[in-house]
């Protein structure tokens, strides 16, 4: 049976308390708790999210998958949500569990990312990070690409790129000016990333997306000493398929057991 939890979130400013609701599932079980952080434009329904939630079912794992701000059924304006945003919404899960034996992060692209930025910010509460296809620093190689793509203006005039979206409704993405600017306080692969807890990274040889050397680049990068990376044979961004999901859920099902340990 999947309960909701109740989850507070305040402005990132903190200068005024917005009691907001995430839209999330919780699955009871044993811990640590897994929470499962998306990418960019995804929600809680996608093919990993769920899998990683049957996985959990089975084996009495606590685990959380939620909606961003701005994402799936999660209020919100898109345009106005930065990095910061949604790295307060990960924080903001995290220290809702904080009566649970520690939280195990799953994150996928930009959740990646954002795991890494959350288990600096609490690494007392972090008990070990599995990262798929890792976006970590996405922003700051983004504007390189979108520099064949003009700026446009959305009715409240803010600056935003227009992507092609190959997936889902094959809406374009809208890439915000301000997601760009927020997002450069927030570089990791330019020094130590001091995270201690075991972190496992699996990246597909063939993403077009998110190079997998970005993915080796985190690894060199870590402090851990207990990291690996495995690369999946002609894997892409999404690593949706039937036998990549099983090695997903083989890789947390490991890492699980070593933080155990």
């Amino acid at each position: 049976m999947i309960q909701p939890i109740s989850l507070k979130l305040y402005s990132h400013e903190m200068s005024t308390q917005l009691p907001i609701h995430l839209a999330h599932d919780y699955a009871p079980g044993n811990g640590p708790v897994i929470l499962f952080c998306g990418g960019f434009n995804s929600n809680r329904n996608g093919n990993k999210a769920v899998a990683l939630q049957d996985w959990a079912l089975e084996n009495h794992t606590a685990y959380v998958r939620f909606d961003y701000q701005g994402h799936g059924d999660s209020p919100g304006d898109f345009a106005d949500c930065t990095v910061s945003t949604w790295l307060n919404d990960i924080l903001t899960i995290i220290d809702a569990l904080s009566d649970t034996s520690g939280v195990l992060l799953v994150g996928s692209s930009m959740g990646g990312w954002l795991s890494l930025l959350a288990a600096r910010l609490r690494p007392k509460r972090v008990a070990g990070l599995l990262l798929i296809a890792c976006a970590a620093d996405m922003t700051d190689y983004y504007p390189a690409r979108l520099a064949g793509f003009p700026r446009q203006l959305d009715p409240h005039g803010r600056q935003y790129y227009a992507v092609p979206n190959e997936y889902d409704n094959h809406e374009p993405y809208r890439i915000y000016q301000s997601l760009l600017e927020d997002g450069a306080q927030y570089t990791l692969l330019d020094s130590t990333i001091s995270i201690l807890a075991p972190v496992r990274l699996i990246h597909g040889i063939d993403d077009d997306v998110v190079p997998w050397q970005r993915s080796e680049a985190v690894l060199q990068r870590l402090e851990t000493q207990y990291c690996s990376l495995s690369l999946v044979k002609h894997g892409d961004h999404r690593l949706s398929k039937p036998h990549e999901l099983r090695f997903i859920q083989t890789q947390l099902a490991e890492l699980l057991r070593e933080c155990h340990d």
